[in-house]
């Protein structure tokens, strides 16, 4: 079975699916992206009968040269993953980006070549604003399926689940507050990963997720050690940034 099938096993599940499914229907869903450059996180979504991946901007502006590596994976019939390394192209012959940036924020929207078959999750996965409005809040709990520092879960190269909780506010609207924060540990790698609402779900039962992450905070000790000596130290927050996933529908064009 391939990990596409794997996905649609779960979301025929509905109503509602409970919540180690959904969160196992975003991880079957979500893939890292290699290039040079640039190593992050990516989310599978198929809408209007065609294949997307949803990441951050910077993920693909990072990336040299004109392809970069899905890790896929496709499921033995002993219940094992094997991994399935895709090239996929990111720029044409004269260089030109072939993704589609978001006007105002870190996003982005690649579609996938119709010879490339991975797991997505349906559109309707993703927030609407009215979603957000009329029942997400400041510290409802998360769960964020990334890529830290490059890590994966196992050699099949799933992504690692992390938890956490909203930790700003306000949520909407979207617009004039596109960004929320995350209370969770993020790192290098993270960037693009999509972030589920714990326990709200999707029209059809799937994950609902809210957001992708765009980066992590952080504070920087400066030392003066000397005269001509100056040292700084970075200290991770364990606060994400995180762009509402409402924002992809301007990109998706409804």
């Amino acid at each position: 079975m391939t990990a596409a099938a794997a996905a649609g096993a779960l979301l025929a599940a509905a109503p509602a699916l409970r919540a180690d499914e959904a969160a196992q229907a975003l991880v079957l869903a979500t893939y890292k992206l290699q290039g040079d450059g640039s190593t992050a996180t990516g989310l599978a979504i198929e809408h209007g009968g065609a294949l997307y991946l949803v990441t951050a901007e910077h993920v693909f502006a990072q990336m040299k040269g004109r392809r970069f590596t899905l890790v896929s994976r496709t499921e033995n019939d002993d219940g094992t993953y094997g991994r399935d390394e895709i090239k996929v192209a990111l720029r044409g012959d004269g260089g030109e980006a072939l993704w589609e940036k978001h006007p105002r924020e870190d996003l982005a929207l690649l579609k996938l070549p119709d010879s490339v078959a991975v797991g997505a999750l349906p559109s309707t996965c993703l927030a609407t604003e009215e979603a957000i409005a009329g029942g997400v809040h400041v510290g409802d709990a998360v769960r964020a399926a990334v890529f830290p520092e490059q890590s994966e879960a196992n050699g099949a190269g799933f992504p690692l689940l992390r938890g956490g909780s909203i930790a700003s506010f306000p949520l909407a609207p979207v617009r004039p507050h596109p960004m929320f924060l995350v209370h969770t540990t993020t790192w290098p790698g993270d960037s693009g990963g999509p972030v589920m609402h714990a326990a709200r779900r999707a029209p059809g039962g799937g994950p609902l997720v809210i957001g992708l992450v765009r980066g992590m905070r952080s504070i920087t000790d400066k030392e003066k050690a000397s005269r001509y000596v100056r040292t700084e130290s970075s200290y991770p927050l364990d606060i994400a940034e995180a762009l509402h996933a409402a924002l992809v529908w301007e990109l998706l064009g409804d």
